[in-house]
Order: C-alpha cells, then sequence, then structure tokens
C-alpha cells in the first residue's frame, strides 16, 4: 500500500498550517520508518483568472517528469481552498536530486506560467526525519540537524557539503 495513499488535508484551512499539522502524518511516518527525506512545499494563492486547465496541464506534466526522475518519493497536489490558497509539495530522498529534477524541462515549463497564474507564491525546503517509534519531524532544512542516538543514527541525504552554495 501506498503510504501516502490516505495523506489528506486536515481541514479547509489546511494551507495557512505548517506542513506538520496541515496533514495527518501518522499512517505515513509508519510507512516510511527510519530516515530522512527533503521536501519542497509550494504554498500559493491563485489568480482569479488562472487558467486551471492550463495550470493543470503544466502540472500534471511535470508531476510525471518528476516521478521518473532518481530520487522522486511522492508529490501531493493540494486542493484549492475557497480563497484560493494551496499548499503542495514534493517529497525527495534528497536535496541533490530535488535540484536535479527542478532542471528538468516539464519543470522549467511549470515555473515559466507561475507568475500569470499565481498572486503570490512561497517555497519552504524542509528536512523530513523518521525514527522508529516517533512520529516524522519537520524542520527547515538549512537548521542543524537534531542530534539522534548513535543506536538510532539516521542516513543523512542531500546536506550541502562545506563550501557548497546556499540556495535552496
Amino acid at each position: 500500500m501506498d503510504a501516502f495513499a490516505a495523506l489528506a488535508p486536515v481541514s479547509e484551512a489546511y494551507a495557512s498550517l505548517p506542513v506538520a499539522e496541515a496533514f495527518d502524518w501518522r499512517r505515513v511516518g509508519r510507512k516510511l520508518g527510519t530516515g530522512e527525506w527533503y521536501l519542497v512545499a509550494f504554498r500559493s494563492i491563485r489568480r482569479a483568472e488562472a487558467d486551471e486547465v492550463r495550470l493543470a496541464d503544466f502540472d500534471d506534466r511535470a508531476h510525471h517528469e518528476a516521478q521518473s526522475s532518481p530520487g522522486f518519493v511522492h508529490y501531493f497536489k493540494g486542493p484549492a481552498a475557497a480563497d484560493g490558497s494551496c499548499l503542495s509539495f514534493c517529497l525527495w530522498t534528497s536535496r541533490v536530486e530535488a535540484r536535479a529534477a527542478s532542471g528538468r524541462p516539464a519543470h522549467v515549463e511549470a515555473v515559466s506560467v507561475i507568475g500569470e497564474m499565481y498572486e503570490r507564491y512561497t517555497l519552504e525546503f524542509l528536512r523530513v526525519t523518521g525514527r522508529a517509534g516517533a512520529p516524522l519531524q519537520f524542520e527547515p532544512y538549512d537548521a542543524a540537524p537534531v542530534d539522534h542516538p548513535a543506536s538510532g543514527s539516521l542516513p543523512v541525504f542531500g546536506l550541502a557539503m562545506p563550501g557548497a552554495a546556499s540556495a535552496s
């Protein structure tokens, strides 16, 4: 069973909540298990005149392309709330793989229509950590990782190398 099959927003106001609170992550955490992932959240307010059919086409092509990219775990296409707000996210095994996928043609095309489709948007970059018997933890990606006991140490994916560019 897909770990994300039952993932749904907790309320109509989900798009304004922190990612960790916007969904019930318990089942996902149990299925994902122990590890570390990179999550890119896209919060947006759609323009009233946005062409939903065209936007869906760009989104679907970018999603299909992402699915064939190394490191892809899951894409959640959030529903637009009555006020036009939306929260979507993509989960990856590492930041490096997410960044590589963001340069692929369908994603670049999708990004090209952001200005005409959205009044505003923000991106959030989160580290998601799973530990045995604990709920998933969400923290800003650029924050120092939480220390873990040596017996439960996690593989660390996608951390920037010292001296590497820090653009997200």
